[in-house]
This record gives C-alpha cells, structure tokens and sequence, in this order.
C-alpha cells in the first residue's frame, strides 16, 4: 500500500506536464513549468545521451537558492518544475543544497515534482526526496542486460568491470519497485532507434515487471552524443508504435511524445496512426512542453533556455530578468512563430523544433488544418 498520498492521480487527462492544460486554463500557452539543470556529474555516459557533451567531472559554483525561489514566485501560473542533469541525485551535496531545496518549494507550493535519473544509486539516496516528488524519469532502452553494460557506459574512458555495470542494472529495477511502492510514479522513456527496435516488447514487459506506471516512447533525434546513433524512417517509426499499441498492458499509461506525425498530415497512414492513438485506452499523446510551457535554467550560469539540449541562443539570465520576460523572448522569435500553431479540434501545438528541423523544414504549419479530430 502506497505511503505516499498524491491529491490529483495524474492520468492520461491529467499530465501536469501538457502544455494544452494552459490553452484550456488560460485561454493560451503561458509559462507553466520550469526545467532545471541542477548538476553536470553523471555515473554513466550513455551513448544516447542528448546533453552528453556538457556532462564533466565536477560541479561549478551554484547561484543562490535565493534567487531561484524569487524568480520562481514570480510565475503565477507554476504548475509542474523538473529538475535534470547529469545524475541529479550523484552528489550528496547537490542534493542537500539545490534538489531538496527546489522539491520542498515546489511542493509548498502544490507544485508537481518530476526528477530524470538513472536510478543506478543506492536506494538511500532517493529516500529523502520520496515526500516531494511526484514523478521519477528514467530512460530504459535496454533490451539486455549485456545492452544496458554495453551502450550505458557507451561513451566513458574508465569503464567499471562489466560484472558491477550489470549491478546498476540490477538496482535500477529494484529502486523503480521500492518507489512505486512508495507511491512515486516510475515513468520509464524508450527512444525508438535502431538499437531498441528489435527489443520493444522485451523492454515494455521488463517496464512492467519493475512496477512503472507510465512507459513514455519518443522517437530518437540526432542530438549530442545521439548524432551517431542509427535514426529510424518514418515507416519504422509507424511500425514501432504499432507494434507496441498490439503489445501493451493496458493498466500502463503509454505516453507518446514529439513523433513526426501530425493531425494536418496529407498521408493517410499518418492520420490512420493517428487516430488509433487518439482513441486506444490509457495511451497519450503529448505535446512537447520545451518552448510551450517550459524553459530551461541552469542553476551554475543562470542561462535560461528552450531546453537543455538544442543550439537554440540563451533568453536571458535569471540573474537580471524574469523568467516570464525570457518566455516572452522566445515566443516573439521567428523560430517560436514557425512552430506554434494550434488546432483546437485536435488539441495540437504544433512539431518540436527537432521534428521540424528533421522532417519539415520547409513547412508552415500555421497555413494547415487538421484533418482528423479528436
């Protein structure tokens, strides 16, 4: 039985992380949820890694809390605040001064709380936080134990032996049980790539068997250490998803998000696709928050991004401007422009930068209309 009381369920209708909640609320995409970079340490290099490159051996001089906190009360509409790395949870430290910290405030406040780690870390290190958080965020694109040794460490000089690599493995699974049984929702993302396209039922099962709530599936876009990996068409990615509609155990919310496809698509397999995801139980399709609802802040420099991977220029600094002056920043560029659109009857806000930049170049969304409906 779970110790932990969660007053709203989040659910497919309820994901505090979608950014259409604020269209519905308040008429039109406003700032709702702040990502924080809270570390650049990590006890893995994975070889998918979308911020790989900015990972190092040692922490920089943090801002002060203080200054976070004020600009964090000055955003009316916070409703969701998650806190990335790196391995948030590597350094007591960090964890002591910065994690806790901005759980504690987000959870004074009836703030929802999500943390991305890889839950490699003895179960003491999590403990803490379980009164403060909402959603735990892993990435499982492990089809083996042999790939999570392999491709988890993928990318770091001074490997450990390949018997202790399996041991991460072993207490990610037992970590995702204890939390769940906690009442922490254990949120487990598989990127569909070439690597994970033979194994998606394998891992679904394995997703389940580690007592997670929600399997999320995002598409693998060539980013940062990702560059190399093998991308899959969009034929594959169809398949994918098909494969694991047929697959799923209903009781697990499956969460898509920035897939290529959309609602204004011309292609009847897009729309088809699209339609037995719209009506399939527990299953989402989510908008991507990055640029909608959410921003990026490094609490090292203060840099306040779209997100914290991207070559997207900085919006400010939180040091010398508020966090809703930096949205407004970014939603009065020409990139913003090009990819917010809205189509009411399909709950759409348009491609990712990374679909568009990848898939659509040079296509104007705001000249298109939906064809389907929800």
């Amino acid at each position: 039985m779970s110790t932990k009381a969660i007053d709203q369920q989040m659910s497919p209708a309820n994901d505090p992380w979608e950014a259409y909640m604020d269209v519905e609320q308040h008429g039109k995409m406003v700032l709702s949820n702040v990502e924080f970079t809270t570390t650049t340490l990590c006890n893995m290099r994975c070889n998918h890694c979308a911020v790989g490159y900015a990972l190092q051996d040692r922490d920089p001089d943090a801002l002060p809390m203080d200054l976070i906190f004020r600009r964090l009360d000055e955003i009316p509409q916070l409703r969701a605040i998650s806190i990335t790395g790196g391995e948030p949870m590597m350094s007591k430290k960090s964890v002591r001064n910065h994690v806790l910290p901005l759980l504690e405030y987000a959870h004074a406040r009836g703030v929802k709380t999500q943390i991305n780690s890889n839950l490699t870390l003895p179960y003491e290190r999590y403990e803490q936080i379980i009164p403060y958080l909402d959603v735990l965020h892993i990435s499982h694109n492990w089809g083996t134990e042999e790939e999570f040794a392999e491709t988890g460490f993928a990318r770091m000089e001074r490997k450990p032996s390949e018997e202790n690599r399996k041991k991460y493995f072993e207490r990610m699974v037992e970590n995702a049980q204890r939390l769940s049984r906690e009442g922490v929702m254990v949120s487990a993302e598989t990127m569909l790539n070439g690597r994970t396209f033979p194994y998606l039922e394998k891992i679904h099962d394995h997703i389940q068997e580690m007592g997670c709530a929600r399997h999320e599936i995002h598409p693998m876009y060539p980013v940062d250490f990702a560059e190399h990996l093998e991308t899959l068409s969009l034929e594959e990615i169809r398949t994918a998803i098909r494969r694991l509609l047929n697959h799923r155990n209903e009781d697990i919310w499956m969460l898509f998000g920035t897939l290529p496809f959309y609602p204004c698509s011309s292609s009847p397999e897009d729309l088809e696709l699209q339609k037995q995801l719209f009506t399939a139980r527990n299953v989402s399709v989510r908008n991507d928050p990055d640029g909608r609802s959410r921003l990026n802040v490094s609490i090292f420099t203060g840099e306040v991004t779209v997100t914290d991977f991207g070559d997207e220029p900085p919006l400010g600094n939180i040091q010398t401007t508020p966090l809703e002056q930096s949205y407004a920043r970014w939603m009065d560029t020409q990139t913003a422009a090009s990819l917010n659109c809205h189509c009411p009857a399909v709950r759409c806000l348009g491609p990712n930068v990374l679909v568009k930049n990848t898939y659509y170049p040079d296509v104007d969304f705001q000249q298109k209309q939906a064809k389907i409906s929800r």
